[in-house]
């Protein structure tokens, strides 16, 4: 079966126009995915996870609800984006979720500041 060259540029425009189609409807996904992205990830993320307010800045410490703690070297802290965050940003008032390094009751491995809006 011979194929002519009118019927190889129809099937080139449907194959871009199919590959168009479905690169919109992906990108349309994800623009919209991205607003609830954190909302969806930060649930799963937290699991062990403690919430509280900071409550006092120190030097090379905290306090949350009162309580001292301190970051360890490796500590990964994220704001509630999902965005890398630094021990900088951490201020009084601000709510928080973190986790406790295993076996140290006051250091602290992983932390959400949650931003004010």
């Amino acid at each position: 079966m011979r194929v002519t060259t009118h019927q190889s540029q129809m099937r080139t425009s449907l194959m871009a126009l199919a590959l168009a189609s479905a690169l919109a409807v992906g990108l349309s996904l994800a623009v919209g995915a991205e607003d609830g992205q954190a909302d969806q990830l930060l649930p799963a993320m937290t699991v062990g996870y403690q919430s509280g307010k900071i409550t006092a800045v120190y030097e090379k410490t905290f306090q949350i609800d009162g309580r001292t703690y301190s970051l360890t070297s490796d500590a990964v802290i994220l704001d509630d984006s999902g965005n890398q965050a630094d021990a900088g940003m951490l201020a009084v008032t601000l709510e928080v979720q973190y986790h406790l390094k295993k076996e140290q009751n006051d250091k602290i491995d992983r932390m959400i500041i949650f931003l004010p809006r």
